[in-house]
């Protein structure tokens, strides 16, 4: 059996269970079993009783969920760096300020040190979000180094 044929049949098949062809055929075609599944995720979703009519709707939205794409979980790694290099720059411009020599006469070294501190856990914290988002990347070019050096060896 090919793949047209499967899927002619999976249309024809009305709610029905596949025949054996089409089971053999889906166990070693990933694509056909992944429609297949699909199909079937979706008649089953479309047996459920109405409930727009209520008030609860979650369960509504808990059956929708398996065909909702997923969404983008990366932020690029050059709007990343750029933020950081915004932050930096920021950091370097905040005591060349004119509010920020009035604020250190009338507080003095306290207020330098305490803005000191709270900058550099903002950086800390801004630096940590940003491994933590890239550890994939990070691991994967790890690993290409490794590999590199390995065969250099």
């Amino acid at each position: 059996m090919n793949c047209r044929s499967f899927r002619n049949q999976l249309d024809a098949l009305d709610g029905e269970d596949m025949t054996i062809d089409m089971l053999v055929h889906a166990r070693s075609c990933p694509e056909c079993a992944a429609e297949a599944a699909a199909v079937k995720a979706a008649l089953s979703l479309y047996r459920l009783p109405d409930l727009a009519g209520s008030a609860d709707v979650a369960p509504r939205v808990m059956a929708l969920l398996p065909f909702v794409p997923a969404p983008r979980r990366s932020v690029s790694m050059r709007d990343w760096l750029l933020t950081g290099f915004v932050i930096v720059f920021s950091m370097v411009l905040v005591p060349l300020l004119a509010d920020f020599r009035v604020l250190k006469a009338a507080y003095g070294n306290a207020f330098t040190v305490s803005l000191s501190m709270a900058l550099g856990l903002f950086i800390t914290l801004y630096a940590g979000a940003f491994v933590m988002s890239h550890l994939d990347e990070f691991s994967r070019r790890l690993k290409e180094r490794e590999a590199q050096h390995g065969r250099a060896a």
